[in-house]
């Protein structure tokens, strides 16, 4: 018989369910993801890529000085 799971008490509260989903999406949407994604694709980078990468990442203010 398949165990049947009963959604209740704090994960069944809507809200909560609102703002857990909240936290996910501000985390995928942070600088921390977006460069760890880079660094795991590090070795699928071509030269061209790479190129463009390394003034932005040598530079303390992130190349936003231009």
């Amino acid at each position: 018989m398949p165990r049947g799971y009963v959604n209740s008490g704090k994960n069944a509260d809507p809200e909560f369910r609102r703002q857990r989903a909240r936290d996910a999406r501000a985390a995928q949407l942070s600088i921390e993801h977006y460069v760890q994604g880079v660094v795991a694709r590090a070795p699928e980078l071509t030269e061209e890529q790479k190129a463009i990468l390394r003034p932005l990442v040598s530079q303390p203010d992130g190349g936003a000085s231009a």
